[in-house]
């Protein structure tokens, strides 16, 4: 069998066909610096546990289901574009035609 793929069609490396590479950094790299904090405070190990699994898992959720398979990094780099010069358009249907 036979399987005709377009040239133009991108082939994207994924862990375990879901997450991108890079993003899967940004995750360890966002944890980590999560375990590093909650290692040095001085709290009930529950409360740093539902802390880090709180601020983790908006992180990985992002990462799985993503925008139109838009990678996060993206997504994140598009927002801070748009926090930085925002640009809102309003278009206004004209429902009032004039007649002659």
């Amino acid at each position: 069998m036979k399987f005709i793929i377009p040239q133009n069609y991108k082939f994207k490396n994924r862990i375990f066909g879901i997450i991108d590479y890079s993003t899967a950094v940004l995750n360890i790299i966002w944890n980590t610096i999560l375990f590093f904090i909650f290692k040095n405070l001085q709290i009930i190990l529950t409360t740093k546990i539902f802390i880090f699994s709180a601020l983790s898992f908006p992180v990985l959720l992002l990462t799985i289901v993503g925008f139109n398979n838009e990678s996060p990094l993206y997504t994140i780099k598009y927002l801070i574009r748009y926090i930085r010069r925002p640009k809102l358009y309003l278009f206004q249907k004209d429902t009032h035609f004039e007649q002659p």
